[in-house]
């Protein structure tokens, strides 16, 4: 978790990279689309993958594998065609690693509890952070591909870990489930997985996250540019922003923690979401550079309460078989699709009208998922359909 996490710190720079390498707004937007594009494939190629390879492990490992390579090399990319190349396939690989590794921690602790998921899952948050406290003292962007190698070289030391821990009883599913196919082949496959997504609550609720998610990455994707564009700040306080904004994602797991023991899914999943809304509304009115960060510090409700909320719930609305396809189809809707409509949408509106408009209407699709979040909590598991600690 932590290793993987640490990995997951090169998203901060995508975007200033990519400006240093002499890209035009437009070109980063289209860079950003394409390559979350291929997140779109991802998922689906996963249910597949798991099916084939006996369980999520084996899949998590290789899309480290994949992810690590991609980003030692996406700084030495020439060119748009090969930037846009490496960059679809590094972000193919990486946006796999959270659904495969929250699937294989939830096999590995199904008798721990949700609330045992949510302080392991501050581990990641912590290498995300400590990853953005290094970068922050690395300044100079001279330094950019120094960096990318650390961030890369984490997801390949964390292969090994993988390989030794992430074991349980049996490869393909939890030991528990009544439902223990004798023929890894014969698991829960794509059609299955769409048909259960479909439910109402869960397709309600996929909804609401990928018009949140739309609106964050927007946000979050041109950051780094917005930052020395708006503020006149220097490459360190890239790194800042996301030193606040990860730092201040630890308290708000162990708030969710005391969430899903007292009250259910439904106040975690609802306080990430209206928390989520809250960033953006600040973020989209700052005048200054104090203002954005404050609005940053809600930045971790999406990650720890949305997000994680979500994968719980999947964990327990449904037979364990099924879990693992879900988890990653279920980030084809909350992750794939808005983070590729989201980047290139944020390009366009930049090159269009500026950076300034990408924020304000980032906020704008955050209060409308905000008021259809009011709506849907009704619907959501609360503790005693959802909530076991």
């Amino acid at each position: 978790m932590f290793l993987s996490f640490v990995g997951f710190a090169a998203a901060q720079f995508h975007g200033y990279l990519f400006e240093q390498m002499g890209f035009t707004p437009l070109q980063i937007g289209f860079l950003f689309g394409l390559g979350f594009t291929a997140d779109i494939l991802a998922p689906i190629l996963l249910v597949l993958a798991i099916r084939r390879l006996r369980g999520p492990r084996r899949a998590l490992m290789l899309v480290l594998l994949g992810a690590g390579l991609g980003t030692l090399m996406l700084p030495y990319s020439r060119g748009f065609a090969a930037a846009a190349l490496l960059f679809s396939f590094t972000l193919f690989c990486s946006s796999s690693v959270n659904p495969m590794n929250t699937a294989c921690t939830l096999e590995v602790t199904r008798t721990r509890g949700g609330a045992f998921f949510f302080l392991l899952r501050t581990l990641g948050t912590a290498g995300y952070l400590i990853a953005c406290i290094i970068s922050y003292f690395l300044p100079d962007p001279a330094r950019l591909p120094l960096l990318y190698m650390g961030f890369g070289l984490a997801s390949l030391i964390a292969i090994p870990v993988i390989a030794r821990t992430y074991i349980p009883e049996d490869p393909r599913q939890a030991p528990e489930d009544i439902l223990v196919n004798p023929h890894p082949r014969r698991t829960p496959g794509l059609r299955r997985a769409l048909r259960l997504l479909s439910a109402p609550v869960a397709k309600r609720l996929l909804w609401a996250l990928g018009a949140m998610n739309f609106a964050n990455a927007m946000a979050t994707l041109v950051q780094g540019n917005y930052l020395m564009a708006r503020f006149a700040q220097g490459q360190a306080s890239i790194s800042l922003a996301w030193i606040i904004a990860t730092a201040c994602e630890i308290p708000l797991m162990l708030a969710c923690v005391w969430l899903v023991r007292r009250y259910g899914l439904r106040a975690v999943l609802g306080f990430g979401l209206l928390g989520t809304t809250l960033k953006l509304f600040f973020l989209g009115a700052a005048d200054s550079y104090g203002v954005f960060l404050a609005g940053l510090a809600f930045h971790g409700c999406f990650f720890s309460g949305a997000i994680v909320g979500f994968s719980l719930f999947l964990d327990h609305r449904y037979a364990v078989a099924d879990r693992p396809s879900l988890q990653a189809l279920g980030s084809l809707f909350y992750a794939g699709l808005p983070l590729a409509l989201g980047g290139l949408s944020a390009g366009i509106l930049w090159h269009l009208f500026g950076l300034r408009t990408v924020y304000l209407v980032a906020a704008l699709i955050g209060l409308g998922a905000g008021a259809y979040t009011i709506v849907l909590m009704p619907r959501l598991p609360g503790r005693k359909d959802g909530g076991r600690g």
